[in-house]
């Protein structure tokens, strides 16, 4: 069997958590490198995961020929310097979202991976969720009919932070970075077009150096859909859930978006409403599976590096509305 060598650049609680035992787990992939600043660390994390190489420098692990796609999961800043490294180094990148905090650095992130030739990816896990590949083949089937309205909540529950997180220069946004892309990114996907204009408020004031926890966001979308999330890591028992108004009916998801929970759809139709239960997949798992069968297949990752400029310019425009206190459009260049 063909397998992909991997390597990953950071070792915190998501690639602990999810994206290593993901990679033990799948036949195709071979985790063969981890890099942390301190070297007890990657030591302690290569015993732990069956890793043949740790260090403390990235570009050290890049000139291993044994790692060919590398996994980032650093803070997000250092995101789009790390993947124009690893491509210029040859290897395939999937990379942690968001793919940087501001669109330059995404676009030369993606710039650099297509003048390299290597696939980038960006970890967007929720597309791999069987209820929103449901829900995307019921919106373009027709079957409510023209999408309205959309309501959207995506919740991690109340979060403290004393780390790079808390800063924006490190973070970028925060509630919108930490858990609203992934919100964002599944909109694109079920409602299969691109939101053109924002306007937000966040739960501090503008220009007060911290960074948001909670973020009310409303979207106009390019087939005349429109939005309104509530994207937040502020509210203690958040609802999770989705509702989609179409002319000939509805869709609502209960406790679904966010990916470990397991939740239910309710369909609405002229024929009747239909419920049914979802349970929580290891979404990380089906993201690196895809990401590492899109390499070793030759077709484009889901999500792509495309993507994860796109996400970049609709949180941009996010930030700019809150910011400006304005509607802001979405800037595509």
């Amino acid at each position: 069997m063909q397998q992909l060598g991997w390597g990953v650049i950071g070792i915190g609680n998501i690639v602990q958590g999810t994206i290593a035992p993901a990679m033990v787990a799948e036949p195709e992939c071979d985790l063969v490198a981890a890099v942390s600043r301190d070297q007890g660390r990657a030591d302690d994390f290569a015993a732990k995961f069956g890793a043949r190489y740790a260090y403390t420098d990235y570009e050290e692990m890049l000139a291993n020929p044994e790692v060919e796609a590398v996994f980032i999961a650093t803070p997000n800043a250092q995101h789009a310097g790390q993947v124009v490294a690893a491509a210029r180094a040859g290897r395939q990148v999937l990379c942690d979202k968001p793919l940087a905090i501001n669109v330059p650095d995404a676009a030369g992130a993606l710039r650099a991976c297509n003048q390299a030739g290597v696939k980038l990816g960006v970890n967007f896990h929720y597309r791999h969720l069987p209820w929103v590949q449901d829900v995307t083949r019921m919106i373009g089937e027709g079957l409510i009919g023209e999408v309205k309205v959309v309501h959207l909540e995506v919740g991690s529950g109340t979060r403290n932070y004393d780390n790079w997180r808390a800063d924006p220069e490190m973070a970028g946004l925060g509630s919108v970075h930490n858990v609203g892309v992934h919100g964002l990114d599944l909109l694109r996907v079920i409602l299969d077009s691109e939101p053109i204009e924002v306007m937000a408020m966040f739960d501090h004031a503008p220009g007060s150096g911290s960074v948001e926890m909670l973020a009310l966001v409303t979207l106009r979308f390019e087939n005349g859909a429109l939005v309104y999330a509530n994207l937040n890591e502020t509210i203690a028992n958040p609802q999770n859930d989705i509702a989609v108004y179409g002319s000939q009916g509805r869709i609502v998801g209960t406790a679904f978006t966010r990916s470990r929970s397991d939740g239910e759809l309710a369909v609405l139709t002229d024929d009747g409403e239909t419920v049914t239960d979802y349970r929580a997949p290891d979404a990380h798992r089906l993201s690196v599976a895809a990401f590492t069968h899109a390499v070793l297949g030759g077709s484009q990752p889901n999500a792509s590096g495309l993507d994860g400029l796109r996400s970049a310019q609709v949180c941009e425009a996010i930030g700019r509305s809150a910011t400006e206190r304005r509607f802001v459009e979405v800037e595509y260049g």
